[in-house]
């Protein structure tokens, strides 16, 4: 985290605007409870972006993959405009630096999304998205989550996920 605190900020200098998403999102919200192998980065620049990891001693694997063996991350490039509410983004401080971070409610959809159409690993989808529905319980804009589910044919799994995350708090 510490790394990635310093290159958005880099990034950021050189005008980059950069937006943690995917697993290493939901390991800072979880607290580390879901270790991801890879750091996954929207960035509205990729040539600068890639330049800089290149500074940084980050070599293309290829789809946006970049490796560091000295430092053992993986981050993904992805230039694709973000997919949730940039208005919903939550920031994080890590020791002086700030990172953006997609909202819980944009993640807990794109996670039952991927269990119910992608099924790479469904049910670690469904835990993440029950852990984030536990830990933002107090806080997560239900109908903003319940407008993705219909829009992402996703109520079935959300319904099921919340009732899983009641069950445990």
């Amino acid at each position: 985290i510490f790394f990635l605190g310093v290159l958005t900020s880099k990034l950021k200098e050189s005008g980059v605007n950069t937006i943690l998403v995917g697993g290493e999102a939901i390991d800072l919200y979880t607290a580390g409870n879901f270790s991801t192998s890879d750091i996954d980065l929207v960035v509205d620049n990729k040539s600068i972006t890639e330049k800089l990891l290149n500074k940084f001693g980050f070599g293309k694997q290829g789809n946006g993959l970049w490796f560091n063996s000295d430092l053992n991350i993986v981050v993904q490039v992805i230039d694709q405009s973000y997919s949730g509410d940039l208005d919903r983004l939550r920031k994080f401080k890590v020791k002086n630096y700030e990172l953006r971070v997609a909202a819980p409610e944009d993640l807990i959809q794109n996670r039952l999304y991927s269990a119910k159409f992608w099924k790479s690993n469904p049910q670690r989808d469904m835990e993440e998205s029950i852990a984030l529905l536990q830990i933002f319980a107090d806080s997560i804009d239900n109908s903003y989550l319940d407008k993705l589910a219909k829009e992402h044919n996703i109520v079935d799994y959300l319904d099921e996920a919340r009732k899983y995350a009641s069950k445990s708090s």
